[in-house]
């Protein structure tokens, strides 16, 4: 993801996701809860839980997503 972008903020009913952050930072948001994120990092998103990833590095940012069961978006 390119500096200054971020993911378009969703949830997922019924499928829980992680996320492995390789090269970058940002910034992570959990429902209510925005927290920093760097390479190394890796974030479990419960069932139904908001989440939005935002590259407010300077350089590309990297991750990994994973989920369980079948992508609905």
């Amino acid at each position: 993801m390119h500096p200054g972008k971020s993911t378009s903020g969703h949830k997922h009913e019924g499928q829980e996701e992680v996320y492995q952050f390789i090269f970058g930072k940002g910034r992570m948001t959990l429902d209510n809860d925005t927290f920093d994120v760097a390479p190394g990092d890796v974030v479990l998103i419960k069932d139904g839980v908001f989440h939005r990833v935002h590259n407010t590095g300077d350089q590309d940012m990297y991750f990994v997503c994973v989920f369980d069961g079948r992508r609905n978006h």
